[in-house]
């Protein structure tokens, strides 16, 4: 036999099982797997995307918005603006137009922000034994990463 003839008796072959298993599982009647002491009932998932994961994502979520509403209530605050009874997007719109009032103030609230931010990289650092002085914030948190990167590789060469 020539290749081309084992070639086309291959595909041919390939071709007919692909039609046949198919047509095979069709034909049997589906059985599903019960649950323990539930019959009828399928068991429940078992992996990434099971319900109490849902659950976490959906309360991280509203976890989320809860930050940010308590964050806009603080900036508005910090600006005088009544925070009772508003939505946060009247509450962005009013702090918008403070901004743009106020710049010198707006600054002053970043820097002092700022300012925390570092003295709390400042403090994880120390509490990792890092070297401080004389660093920026992005350099901390760079060192800090780093720390904890290779404490997480030691952790898994230890398993």
């Amino acid at each position: 036999m020539n290749k081309s003839k084992i070639v086309r008796s291959a595909a041919a072959c390939l071709l007919a099982a692909a039609i046949a298993v198919p047509a095979a599982y069709a034909a049997e009647p589906a059985q599903q797997p019960q649950a323990e002491g539930q019959p009828g009932k399928l068991p429940t998932a078992k992996g990434h995307f099971h319900e109490e994961h849902k659950k976490h994502h959906r309360e991280h979520a509203l976890g989320h918005e809860q930050y940010r509403l308590a964050k806009l209530r603080y900036i508005a605050e910090y600006f005088g603006i009544a925070v009772e009874g508003k939505t946060p997007e009247q509450l962005k719109s009013e702090l918008k137009e403070a901004k743009e009032k106020d710049p010198a103030k707006w600054e002053a609230f970043k820097a002092e922000h700022r300012a925390k931010r570092l003295e709390m990289l400042r403090d994880a650092a120390k509490e990792y034994g890092l070297d401080t002085e004389g660093k920026t914030a992005e350099q901390l948190r760079g060192d800090i990463r780093k720390f904890q990167r290779s404490k997480d590789t030691a952790d898994d060469s230890r398993r």
